[in-house]
């Protein structure tokens, strides 16, 4: 109750890495009709600090999307970036295009960031330094914090923050601190790429597939650490837009709870392990 279970790493610790034996590290961008923010997506992966020659960044673009792949093509992109289109077909998701994308990985670590994504520039490296002093420790996925930028725009904005704040400074690391099964966020999850494809990467076919991946490392009798590093992105200031994804987000939970228990008896790896009785 007294101490935070997040893990926390020092400036000295950062500071201490030699850029020259740093890994591959892949980003995946997952983007659908949102042409109009690639250009700051690229400015705030550009500012992030890790060697540019050992950055792998996939911008997942739908076959359909031509408008989002005509303005792409016309960008300068750094030599770092790379477009990646997704074959048309169904189900036309999130989930599908970041598994079409972990075909072409070529890091040794990976990541998903949003399009309006603006993680701190110091997170990979906290990523990766977190990985090494858990070695060992069966976790497979670190976690940042999210929280918005635009907190100030409107009273809904200030809801998402005050949610966001609760949901990822207390909750997630207290759920951590307990070792129960912890619903990833959407973006900024940070994995050792091989345990990515061990898990088979992310079910096609929900619509919160960060939660679902949560759960699968769970049955797996892994473990997800969350770090204290932030990224920040666009809460939804209007009550249409909230809606539709607040819809998408509660079906995508009643989904993930009725696929897992189908075979509630996953969740038990041994009679000390209580995972069933916080997920349900």
């Amino acid at each position: 109750m007294r101490k935070s279970s997040e893990i926390v790493i020092s400036k000295k610790e950062i500071d201490s890495l030699d850029d020259n034996k740093l890994p591959i590290y892949t980003i995946f961008c997952p983007l659908y009709e949102e042409r109009q923010v690639i250009p700051e997506f690229v400015k705030s992966i550009s500012k992030l600090n890790w060697p540019k020659n050992r950055l792998d960044v996939k911008l997942l673009l739908e076959e359909d999307d031509k408008k989002t792949i005509a303005e792409v093509k016309k960008m300068q992109l750094p030599d770092f970036f790379k477009v990646i289109i997704v074959s048309d077909g169904q189900p036309k998701t999130k989930p599908k295009a970041c598994n079409y994308g972990l075909n072409h990985a070529k890091g040794e670590y990976a990541v998903i960031y949003d399009a309006e994504d603006s993680p701190a520039s110091d997170q990979l490296k906290k990523a990766f330094i977190a990985f090494q002093k858990l070695k060992n420790k069966k976790i497979v996925c670190v976690q940042s914090k999210l929280n918005f930028y635009n907190s100030h725009q409107n009273i809904l904005t200030r809801l998402f923050t005050m949610e966001y704040s609760l949901w990822f400074d207390l909750i997630l690391p207290g759920l951590q601190s307990i070792k129960a099964p912890i619903p990833l966020g959407g973006t900024s999850n940070h994995f050792e790429t091989k345990n990515l494809r061990l898990l088979q990467g992310w079910d096609p076919f929900n619509v919160t597939e960060d939660c679902d991946l949560g759960m699968r490392i769970a049955k797996k009798g892994y473990y997800t650490a969350i770090i204290d590093s932030t990224t920040m992105e666009e809460a939804n200031s209007q009550v249409g837009n909230w809606f539709r994804q607040r819809s998408r987000w509660i079906k995508g939970y009643m989904q993930t709870y009725l696929v897992h228990m189908r075979h509630p008896g996953e969740f038990i790896t041994d009679l000390k392990n209580p995972d069933i009785i916080f997920f349900n």
